[in-house]
């Protein structure tokens, strides 16, 4: 089967898109071998179409099952990524006593 260029894209976009990862995240698996396109092992930088089936082997769910997302509402006076000078990291205000007792998945 001839695949036509403007069909294709590249696999780790494809797996992003499906909601199966990040596209970082799909390069991983990607290089690890947990992933299949059509029964295959993929590569990395591969192209796939909208038909060819997508599989990830148990290491990659298992790893994604282990994410946790974060939600906050960052207020005035910090900064997202690491503290600079004046201002302290949003992460700082990421604490067990403001976890979500509603949380189930057991992750600190």
């Amino acid at each position: 089967m001839q695949n036509n260029d403007s069909e294709t894209m590249r696999l780790s976009k494809r797996m992003a898109q499906l909601g199966l990862c990040s596209r970082r995240e799909a390069d991983s698996y990607i290089e690890q071998g947990w992933v299949k396109v059509n029964g295959q092992t993929a590569v990395l930088g591969q192209k796939v179409t909208e038909r060819d089936r997508i599989d990830l082997n148990k290491q990659a769910h298992g790893k994604q099952a282990a994410r946790v997302t974060i939600l906050l509402n960052k207020p005035v006076g910090y900064v997202s990524a690491q503290a600079e000078k004046g201002y302290k990291s949003a992460a700082e205000l990421i604490t067990a006593d403001n976890h979500w007792e509603g949380d189930d998945s057991r992750i600190p």
